[in-house]
Formats: C-alpha cells, structure tokens, sequence
C-alpha cells in the first residue's frame, strides 16, 4: 500500500476529482502578529538544554499533565524538507521527510507522535539542514533610494543519521523488527532506539486499542486527540512514536527522518492542532522535479504594495497570516523557488576548515573559527561545544544562563579564564567534522541530484487545521525569488520640496504603479525613520493577499482569489491622499518662476494662451 507521508486522508482519485471552490473575494478575519519565527527558533536552539522549568508538549501529543492541568503545550513552530523522488524500478513515489523537533522542557515530558500510512523507514537527521536553508531561503526586502528632479535644498540622490544527514535503517520498510510484537488489539511493527529517540511504529483497527497502548507506554491522549485518531485508525495508519531513551538529555533531541512509498509529501496538522499555539509558523522544504505546489491548499502571493518597504519588511511575517486568512485560512505562500543546485554551496564548508578548527587552542579562538565558517551556534555545534567547552561552574552560581555564557563565549573567557576546563582543540574539531561537516557534504550530494528546491509557509491556528496539506511538484511554473526590491523616489520636482518635505514614491521591481507616502509629521526623509511614515489606511483597507491559486501537477492552475480590482481601488484612494510632488519634470515649475516673480496663476493663464495662439497659426487657411 502507498502511503502519503503523514496524512492518509485523501485518496488520489478523490484528489483529482475534487470540486473546484468559487471564486473569492476578501476575507475580513482577525489575525494576531506572531513573533518572528527565526528568532523563536534560535532562541529555542541555544536554551533547550537550560529552560528547565519550562513547561512543554515537543510533539503532537504531550505527556500526561499534574491534574486538574491543561495539556503542557509549546509547538510554536514547525519545520520539515521533502524530498520527493521516484523509485528507478517500479517508478512508485518515495518521500523521505526530514522533521525537526524543537523543544524546550522537562525530559520526561517529552513525546512526539506522527501518522503515517505505510511502515516506514526511521532515522535521524541533523539540525544543520535547517541552520542552513532557513536563512538563505527566508524573503529579503532591500530598498535604495533616489532624487528625482532638484530639492531646493540642492539635496538629492545621495540614498544610496548516527551521525548522518540521511535516514538509517531503524525499522526496514515492510520488516518487522526483532523487538516487535502484537499486543492485544495493537501491531508493535517496530520496537528499539532510533538516535536518542526510543521509537515505536504502532497500528490497530481498534481507536480504544491504540489509545489505550499510547496511554499505557506514557503517550498523553487528549480527548481531542482521541477523535483525530480514530480517523487515522480508519484509514490503516501507523504511528510512530518517539521518547527520548534513559539517560538522554534534551539537548540530544535531533531531527527525525521518515522513508516511505508516497505520492505526496503530506503534514498532519489535524494532529499538530492538538498541541499548537496560535498563528503557528510553518515553514516546508521541497526538493524535487519541479517547483512544489499545496494540492489541497489555496496557494496565494503576496501584494508587495503592502510590505513596509522601510523597515525592510518587517510586517512581512504579519502579511502572510492575512493572506492565508484571505484565502479562507488554508493557504501557503511561495517564498522561494530556484534550482536545487544553486544551493549546492551552501552545504561546501570551506577547505581545510577542520585544521582551522583544530588551531584554534583557546575556547575564544575557536568560537570565533565556529563563527569564521559560518557554522550556528546550535543543534549539533552546540553539543559540541557544551561537551568541549561546558559552562564554568561559577558563572552557572552566578546566573549567567547557557544561552548568554555561549553567545559571549570569550567575554566570559577573559574575565574567568583561570575557571574554564583545559581544551583540547584537537578532539573538538574532529567532533565538528563528524557531526557537522561530514553530514553537511552528505546533504550536499542530496541537492546536486534534484532539480528544484522550493520554501512555502504560513500562520494557521488549532481550528483551521481541519485537513492535512499535501504537496507535489509542477515543473511547469517559473521559479520564484527571495529577494524583493524596491526604489524609494524623492519627488523634489524643480525645486518643489527639499530633501526633508518632498512626498516619497515607491517603486517595486516588477510593477507599474508606485505607493505614496507624505513626509513624516515633525521628521526629515529619511531611512533612518523608517516608523514615521503613516501607513494607517494602507494597513486598514489594502488586502494581503494579491491572487490565490488551486494547483494541480501541471499548468497555471485555477485562480481562486483575485484582489486587483480591491488593491487598484486602495492605492487610488491612498496616492490622491497624499498628493503633491512632480514626478522629476526637467522643464521649470511654479516654485522657481514664482520666485521670478510670476504668479502661479498668471503662468498658467499665459500658457494656456500661448497654447492657443500656436493652435492658431497652425490651422489651415479656409477655402
């Protein structure tokens, strides 16, 4: 039996006779602004192993809670790549899914459960996969600027697995693993230690059988969660589920991987919704044939006339959640789409970078090195560091967290040097090529042999996570970039306005019409303040969402959800609110002949006249 990755709740003949939706208009729906996911996940990289305290569900159940408690959840984010390929042989589809787990808690408290639709392959990934496509792969907004005309203050222009990255064999598809057993009403199809993980791969045609094993083996089982289950259960499901072993440490938590005969990449957000914040950011990776499409989501792009192109984008992230909730709440944005092999030399560390690490025989010399190589502070590097390099016993004395001790490693080496363990720079470096450089060469390899390499995301809440998305590739669409531009134009006229009072029109790469923006009250033009511009009606009335598409495997698809006509309208009102400002007209205006001393109105009496008079004398003599 094929399998969808994680979601066996739609069927391939159902898929592509599916009804088509109407065609939509906007959508006024609330949508809180979530915090930056980056920053979230780095934060929740460099403090898993010391926010003791904290209470949180790593997965989508969580551990039984105290009583009379809610479920102890804190997914606020999700991460996963794709790779979708096809079998040499037969040709069938096979989906390798590389899933990171961020967690922040007790190391008891911790379970992750996923379904799937067929026996998979189990292994685990490395965190430096992510470390490495978040960035490169997140939507830049760049904005220059430029005079057009003259400002009378003569201003103007001046803007410038076991230590692989790939799956081991935990539970060999379609075996049975030695450890495996049937208990009453429940197949154990897999049993042992995947990584740090003690892993299980469990099935039942009975919902009371499978929760009643989940229960028993210390998998909390909400209420909630027992419905959604009962669906999977229908269907054939298995669950992997994931503990970490005796003696583990959730610092040792690593990214999951699953292999298996699939179509489709697929995400179980109706499980996800279990143990979801709101607004929960969810960014997908795919690697594959084509650039990768939502089949069952609305897939919408942004209005770029939206973005706070002052401050670089950073209503980016809020953008996204309103088109998605434009769309209906079901929708992904493409955030980039470029040949895989572009990214081949993200995964190149440079030469020799082991014996660089190697000399640097102080802790200083080598956090620097880590910085040198651009290798982040985190996952497995910061495992590294803390068996290396652990934090001296005083500075824990004296409150200084994990988080602080290794963003400012030599500060705090040069002011307690004498408390530092001795280092041996040696070993570390050959920890650093084993656990990072090695795995990095290996995902190397992965994205020399794909074609497309394609980032969509979104913010969805617990209740619009009623269906599971599933993604394939169309090699039929263009790519898409990361990186958006835009030109900020002073429009000081001849003389009009200075520097300081001139209107501002933006222009973004790709589109005819620019916004406007008055000065700022009390404030000079400047990119310096960048918060001073009203963008009040801009926020209120223009849509987040420019079009929305159904996809399909191949072609344009059908457009669902079109704003022109609303956007267009928005910008009209917005500009003429604004007004004023020539555009950079060569000729003179009314501000220099005005101080000539010729009124504006004389002036314009008098070219109309002109105009008149040479109309005149170009007419033809009457016959």
């Amino acid at each position: 039996m094929q399998a969808r990755l994680n979601c066996p709740s739609e069927t391939d003949s159902a898929r592509m006779t599916r009804p088509r939706p109407p065609l939509l208009r906007r959508a006024h729906r609330p949508w809180p602004v979530a915090p930056a996911f980056a920053a979230a996940v780095a934060a929740a990289l460099l403090m898993g192993g010391s926010a003791r305290d904290a209470a949180a569900c790593g997965g989508f159940f969580c551990s039984q809670p105290p009583p009379n408690a809610p479920p102890l959840i804190a997914q606020a984010g999700e991460n996963v790549v794709f790779v979708l390929d096809r079998d040499p042989v037969s040709g069938a589809g096979l989906v390798e899914a590389h899933v990171q787990i961020v967690y922040t808690g007790d190391v008891d408290k911790f379970s992750w459960v996923v379904p799937v639709s067929s026996l998979p392959t189990l292994g685990v990934g490395n965190d430096i996969l992510f470390q490495i496509l978040e960035p490169r792969t997140r939507p830049t907004f760049n904005l220059s600027w430029t005079t057009d005309g003259t400002c009378s203050d003569g201003g103007g222009g001046g803007f410038g697995c076991g230590g692989s990255s790939r799956a081991t064999a935990g539970a060999p598809s379609g075996a049975v693993d030695a450890g495996g057993s049937k208990g009453p009403g429940v197949d154990v199809a897999f049993r042992g230690n995947v990584g740090p993980y003690d892993s299980a791969i469990v099935r039942s045609d009975d919902p009371a059988a499978l929760e009643a094993w989940l229960i028993a083996n210390q998998y909390f089982v909400s209420p909630e969660a027992s419905q959604i289950i009962a669906t999977y259960v229908a269907t054939g499901s298995y669950f992997v589920a994931l503990r970490l072993q005796m003696g583990r440490d959730v610092t040792e938590i690593e990214p999951i991987v699953l292999k298996m005969t699939a179509e489709e990449g697929c995400l179980p957000l109706k499980l996800t919704s279990i143990a979801s914040t709101n607004d929960l950011r969810i960014n997908i990776w795919v690697l594959g044939a084509g650039r990768a499409v939502p089949l069952n989501y609305t897939e919408v792009s942004l209005n770029l006339l939206k973005v706070d192109w002052f401050r670089l984008g950073a209503n980016y992230d809020r953008l996204v959640g309103e088109a998605a909730n434009e769309a209906g709440g079901n929708a992904f944005v493409v955030e980039y789409a470029q040949p895989a092999p572009f990214s081949v030399s993200w995964f190149t560390p440079p030469s020799g970078a082991q014996s660089q690490l190697a000399s640097a025989t102080t802790p200083p010399a080598f956090w620097n090195t880590l910085q040198t190589l651009g290798l982040s502070l985190s996952g497995r590097v910061l495992q590294v560091l803390r068996e290396f390099i652990p934090e001296p016993a005083v500075l824990v004395t004296q409150g200084v967290t994990e988080a602080q001790f290794y963003a400012s490693l030599p500060s705090f080496y040069f002011a307690n040097q004498a408390a530092f363990a001795p280092f041996n720079a040696s070993a570390a470096a050959a920890a650093i090529d084993a656990r990072v450089l090695k795995p990095m060469a290996e995902f190397r390899t992965l994205f020399q042999s794909h074609k497309t390499l394609t980032r969509v995301a979104t913010f969805i809440s617990p209740e619009e996570m009623t269906k599971d998305p599933l993604f394939m590739t169309n090699a039929t669409l263009p790519s898409v970039s990361n990186v958006h531009s835009a030109v900020a134009h002073l429009l000081c006229g001849d003389e009009d306005y200075s520097t300081c009072n001139a209107p501002v029109r933006i222009d973004i790469a790709g589109q005819r019409s620019g916004i406007r923006f008055k000065p700022p009250e009390g404030a000079c033009n400047s990119q310096f303040a960048p918060a001073a511009y009203d963008r009040t009606d801009i926020d209120a009335r223009m849509p987040a969402a420019e079009r929305g598409w159904r996809r399909d495997t191949t072609g344009e698809g059908d457009v669902i959800l079109d704003n022109g006509e609303d956007i267009a309208v928005a910008l009209l009102r917005h500009n003429l609110t604004v007004g004023g400002g020539d555009d950079g007209c060569a000729c003179a205006t009314t501000a220099r002949r005005a101080r000539r001393g010729w009124p504006a109105a004389v002036l314009a009496v008098v070219g109309s006249l002109a105009l008149a008079v040479r109309r005149r004398r170009r007419r033809p003599p009457p016959r």
